[in-house]
């Protein structure tokens, strides 16, 4: 029997269908009062309502502004207008939240919140954000940006969840969570945009017998990229060929991507099961590293000279001659750059309803099989250039008991995770004068117990008593092949506690207060220069998080205001610092810190038609110790943490058609953390910018829905990352930029 290619039918009907803590207090308590204010019922004709969000954040059913936690709910209406699919596309909505590509990488996700992040994409580090599907952990930020193309809702939790969560949760967690089989029939959807932008989906969900539901979801998606990559101007001198002649990748940062997903789920009297099992497959060339900046004599200063009057007088590696300023559209690099990757997993989750309450399995295997090719230096001589190949794999089971009565709800647990990670990762230097080949690898063990319970104290007042006890085992290898090798293992355990009481302050508003802890275990150290210093594990991170938060609904559920104040305390946060001699080499450093904050999310409809929302938050975050790197400087700047965000949201329906307006906004903010004395410092430290999106949304007939929208509407030119090299490379530094416009528009239809 011949085999169906499912996705080169997809392919055939795409072409055919072308402050200050006190000051921020003030302005939580000031809400108290006015939301007297509020509970004045002010009547409008026929209102457009803020309609109820029910969130599994606390892992069981409640209203959004009855969970006593600081929480954005990105609903299955927004995730459709905003064609959200994975991580970065949910970048700025949620304040404080900060999610984007890692540097020259189209499927590793840099995750920040509330000041906490693991910038390095290095296999064996940790996250420092938990990022899941279904309620299945994906254990690394590495092959964390695939397609999950059907999604419900997504839950954005800030702060630690160290009771119900656990691992590497002590910056906050994001929750995927995809729309269960019902039986709807079948729907597909095709995008079209510039840059030879074709994307397309697939859905079959069909009831195939009593209680018995089926879903497959097929998605492809192919890009152009934004950046020609050029013959260099220059030809090749003295045995350095400076660019291929005809380029084997002309186009860089493409995407060609495509996957499935398949769901079976029996929804019995007591018993449900649930199967998954998703696959993608990526074939992409990573973004440009635009070389921003050398110091001015680079090529003297590293001693390759004039080539004299028959050449030009040029000289045999003038990169600082290809220093640019700002996005660009053509590049000439001298690499065969290229990115793949194959991420899949498979899940079985079993509930059986019990007299005491519902019991829960959750069973998952996921694994990623990623490569890369990149050139470092951005330039069109062989100056730095490197490779990776990665292997991953991790196993997870928990176990939930959860449960209520008229006065108390409870859930109680077990989880383990067994994970395994390799890296080959050969490096070359100056032409092939330096080569460094070296492999690492990380191996780990966790088991965890953990409680939470709620009691109700009268009519108005709730308490939450949560813990957790972690015991982790990993294993650290680092080797240049060849010539040295190391390796270590360290145990680390921690017993994590919640502790929230809330309170319906009035008919409209609630009130909480929190303190939990977060626990990340120590690690191992894969790009240490020193294959010893990789095999000695760093510091477990912890962190203490107060919280004090206001969630309130007012004119007739036509205003939503929540608003949190938050101070959290780190002891030992593990900072990847990148050693002055070289970017490719870095240590660990454990500094304490100290980060406070503000968020304030509101949706309003200023009449009938018209919805805005309006999302800020501010960071100020601060080292509480002195430490010093390797380097002689001061831990200075935190990564990723800019002091203020804001994200505009405007809808205004017209009747035939709605329009829809998003901006996205950030402050200033570094990508390492270097002190200001520091020459590194500047060139880490990206400029504050601003992204606004437009779309429009019509639907033809009942069945079609039409969708034109422009991205980056301004064509704003931003930076969103760098990496310095640092002296030893002549502060050779490479930037990388925010995409350019892109226009397109969606056609979906439901059979």
């Amino acid at each position: 029997m011949q085999k169906v290619n499912f996705f080169a039918i997809i392919k055939q009907l795409t072409k055919f269908y072308i402050g200050n803590t006190m000051s921020k207090l003030k302005l939580i308590f000031l809400a108290i009062p006015l939301s007297f204010f509020f509970n004045t019922n002010l009547h409008a004709q026929s209102p457009g309502v803020i309609e109820e969000v029910v969130v599994t954040a606390q892992k069981k059913e409640e209203s959004l502004q009855d969970t006593p936690i600081a929480l954005t709910a990105i609903s299955e209406s927004t995730i459709n207008d905003l064609d959200i699919k994975n991580g970065i596309d949910l970048n700025g909505i949620a304040p404080n939240v900060f999610l984007m590509q890692m540097p020259a990488n189209n499927t590793g996700m840099t995750a920040a919140i509330r000041g906490g992040v693991t910038m390095n994409p290095a296999i064996t580090w940790e996250p420092t954000v938990g990022i899941y599907l279904d309620g299945v952990y994906l254990g690394k930020n590495q092959g964390a940006i695939f397609d999950v193309v059907d999604l419900e809702r997504v839950e954005v939790l800030r702060g630690p969840q160290g009771t119900l969560y656990g691992r590497n949760t002590l910056a906050g967690a994001i929750n995927f969570i995809s729309k269960r089989p019902s039986g709807e029939g079948a729907s597909a959807k095709v995008t079209f945009g510039n840059y030879g932008l074709k994307q397309t989906k697939f859905i079959a969900d069909y009831e195939a017998g009593e209680d018995v539901f089926i879903k497959l979801v097929l998605h492809n998606k192919q890009r152009d990229g934004y950046v020609s990559n050029m013959p260099s101007p220059y030809q090749a001198a003295q045995g350095v060929v400076p660019n291929l002649t005809n380029p084997l990748r002309s186009d860089l940062d493409t995407i060609d991507s495509e996957g499935y997903k398949f769901t079976y789920v029996y929804e019995g009297e007591k018993t449900s099961v649930t199967f998954t099992h998703d696959k993608t497959d990526q074939d992409n060339t990573p973004p440009l590293g635009v070389l921003t900046n050398t110091i001015p004599n680079w090529s003297e200063a590293f001693g390759v000279g004039n080539l004299g009057p028959a050449m030009g007088n040029l000289r045999l590696w003038p990169i600082e001659l290809f220093t640019k300023d700002g996005r660009q559209k053509v590049a000439h690099i001298d690499a065969n750059v290229s990115e793949t990757s194959v991420v899949k997993g498979t899940s079985l989750t079993v509930s059986h309803e019990l007299s005491i309450g519902t019991l829960k399995a959750i069973v998952s295997k996921r694994e990623l099989d990623w490569d890369d090719s990149l050139d470092l230096d951005g330039g069109p001589f062989p100056i730095a250039a490197t490779q990776r190949h990665t292997q991953y794999s991790s196993e997870t089971f928990e176990l939930q008991l959860s449960g209520s009565t008229d006065r108390m709800s409870y859930i109680l647990g077990y989880y383990s995770l067994d994970d395994d990670a390799y890296t080959a990762n050969p490096q070359s230097f100056f032409g092939g004068g330096q080569v460094f080949a070296q492999n690492y690898s990380g191996s780990g063990d966790a088991t965890a117990m953990f409680g939470q319970v709620t009691f109700a104290l009268g009519e108005a007042w709730d308490v939450t008593l949560g813990a957790r006890s972690t015991d982790e085992d990993k294993n650290g290898f680092k080797e240049y092949v060849g010539v040295i090798s190391a390796s270590g293992s360290g145990s680390f355990d921690d017993t994590s506690t919640t502790f929230i009481i809330s309170n319906d302050y009035s008919e409209n508003t609630n009130l909480y207060f929190k303190v939990a802890d977060g626990f990340k275990a120590g690690g191992f150290n894969a790009e240490a220069s020193n294959p010893f210093a990789a095999s000695t594990p760093y510091a477990p991170e912890t962190v203490q998080s107060t919280e004090f938060g206001l969630k309130g609904i007012y004119f007739d559920n036509r205003l939503m205001l929540n608003a949190a104040i938050f101070q959290n305390e780190h002891e030992d946060m593990q900072l990847s610092y990148f050693n002055a001699d070289a970017a490719a080499a870095s240590e660990v450093i454990n500094n304490s810190a100290e980060v406070s904050g503000l968020e304030i999310e509101t949706t309003a409809y200023l009449n009938d038609s018209t919805k805005l929302m309006v999302n800020f938050g501010h960071l100020d975050p601060k080292y509480t110790d002195s430490k010093t790197a390797t380097d002689g400087f001061q831990i200075e700047q935190f990564p990723y943490s800019p002091k203020n965000s804001l994200y505009v949201s405007l809808e205004k329906d017209f009747g035939s058609y709605r329009m829809r307006l998003d901006h996205n906004r950030k402050s200033e903010y570094s990508t390492n953390p270097y002190n200001g004395k520091d020459p590194r410092a500047g060139l880490s430290m990206m400029d504050g910018y601003g992204v606004t999106d437009l779309r429009l949304f019509m639907e033809p007939s009942e069945n079609m829905a039409l969708t034109f929208w422009v991205k980056n509407l301004t064509d704003t030119d931003y930076s969103v990352n760098a990496i310095p090299f640092g002296p030893g490379f002549g502060q050779l530094t490479v930037s990388y930029f925010g995409a350019p416009r892109t226009i397109g528009m969606d056609l979906s239809y439901k059979f």
